[in-house]
């Protein structure tokens, strides 16, 4: 923990010109952010509230106001979800709300520009120690159903991530700047968007980018870029892009096909550092798919073992305790490892047993198939659904034929592989899977399709 300490000492005592943040309007210094944090920090002591739910679009207003809050022993409550109803469903877990709303119950996301507690030079708490291994950040996620899922982590769990992230990433982008396509409300993007590039001296852009062609805007300005990013948006093809050449690209969220990794090789000319795990377990392994590549490499101080019953247990130090997985594991010697779908996704139709991941790889096989999701529909009969992206030659087979026909296609080629029961009854054809921002698929809005 004490190297915690120094990294947030020698973070908020530097006092230079080095560039922190940036967008087409402002930049931030590291003396632009002490001043800010510390301004921040007098403000929220001065308050009796010790939970705040902190919400920001911008990442410097909202990289000010999360080290403020860390500092003033504050606990943090994260989500990328401001709907009415789910922040009602989870409004026992905070007492007051930092964020760039105009809701009047809402603290100001930029209070650091006003003087609430004036002080004249940065005053970090003798105790931070003590502060750090008791201050609390609550991620709310839904995950893959629609419930609020509180998970917590210590500030010093993020940090050693940030951490690791470097010594393995580290020294090919150190010239870069940071740009994300995802928020930094998740602990992904918290981690490698946010963390990660102000611990470790790599300038980030404070907004997101949400379209394709706001990137190649970028590209025409700074030259190494190192993009955060989600197969919601790699996934994506735009002519657009063919051109620019990254430093760097990670994506997390869920897998990204191979379709989509060899399409960011050809846009990007590379292939992207894809990141395995979760908010509960944090990151669990890494790989690229160069080279048609399945292997996973487990991060530092990650290892993974199988029980009597071949079921994964994780021991991290991004956890308190080992915990076990739901996802078929192959292990391969001591640091790497397959995924083979997930071990809660074999489910009961009609009192046969189908496995969902087998029944979406063999859809994929099809040549008119990129991508697919299948799920379980609960109408007056229990049914598999599926949602599929099409290929250019499915497209094009759709223009020439009817749904019927194409439903009648993909039904054919699975008959002599599954029973009656498995093959889905009803079908959704898309150019793109729709992700959402996270680059999840949630099953409550794959469900409403059917």
């Amino acid at each position: 923990m004490d190297h915690i300490t120094a990294q947030i000492k020698q973070l908020l005592e530097s006092d230079s010109d080095q560039l922190v943040a940036f967008n087409d309007r402002q930049s931030f210094s590291r003396r632009d952010f002490q001043k800010h944090v510390l301004q921040a920090a007098a403000n929220l002591e001065q308050l009796s509230h010790q939970k705040y739910l902190l919400f920001a679009d911008n990442t410097y207003d909202f990289a000010v106001n999360f080290m403020a809050l860390i500092i003033a022993g504050k606990d943090i409550v994260l989500t990328a979800n401001t709907k009415p109803d789910w922040l009602k469903s989870i409004g026992q877990s905070y007492q007051a709300v930092l964020s760039d709303s105009s809701d009047a119950d809402s603290l100001s996301i930029t209070h650091y520009l006003n003087s609430v507690a004036p002080t004249d030079k940065l005053d970090i708490p003798n105790n931070l120690l003590n502060i750090l291994s008791q201050s609390k950040i609550q991620f709310y996620t839904s995950g893959s159903s629609s419930e609020p899922k509180a998970v917590s982590k210590h500030f010093s769990q993020l940090l050693l991530e940030a951490h690791n992230l470097e010594q393995l990433f580290g020294a090919a982008i150190r010239n870069s700047k940071v740009f994300a396509t995802v928020s930094h409300h998740h602990i992904y993007g918290l981690i490698f968007r946010l963390l990660w590039p102000l611990f470790y001296k790599k300038p980030f852009n404070t907004n997101i980018l949400l379209y394709p062609e706001e990137l190649v805007a970028a590209s025409q300005h700074y030259s190494d870029i190192c993009l955060i990013s989600s197969p919601a948006f790699l996934s994506r093809h735009d002519k657009q892009l063919s051109d620019i050449a990254l430093t760097q690209c990670f994506s997390s969220g869920s897998l990204l096909s191979p379709k989509a990794a060899h399409l960011t090789r050809k846009q990007f000319n590379l292939y992207p550092v894809e990141v395995f795990g979760s908010t509960e377990t944090g990151g669990i392994g890494y790989r690229t798919q160069a080279n048609n590549n399945t292997v996973w490499s487990l991060f530092p101080s990650v290892a993974l073992t199988l029980n009597k019953e071949g079921r994964a247990r994780l021991t991290s130090p991004y956890i308190p305790n080992p915990e076990y997985l739901d996802d078929n594991i192959e292990i391969i010697g001591e640091s790497q490892f397959r995924l083979h779908g997930r071990t809660d996704r074999v489910v009961k139709i009609e009192e046969k047993r189908v496995s969902l991941d087998a029944l979406e790889q063999a859809i994929k096989e099809s040549s008119l198939v990129d991508d697919c999701k299948v799920v379980v529909i609960q109408q007056h009969r229990t049914f598999i659904g599926a949602v599929v992206e099409l290929s250019d030659s499915g497209s094009d087979f759709l223009k020439n034929h009817s749904k019927l026909q194409l439903n009648q296609q993909l039904k054919e080629m699975l008959d002599s592989k599954f029973e009656a029961v498995a093959i889905p009854r009803k079908w959704r054809y898309f150019d793109h899977l729709p992700y959402n921002s996270q680059g999840k698929l949630p099953i409550n809005t794959l469900v409403t399709l059917f």
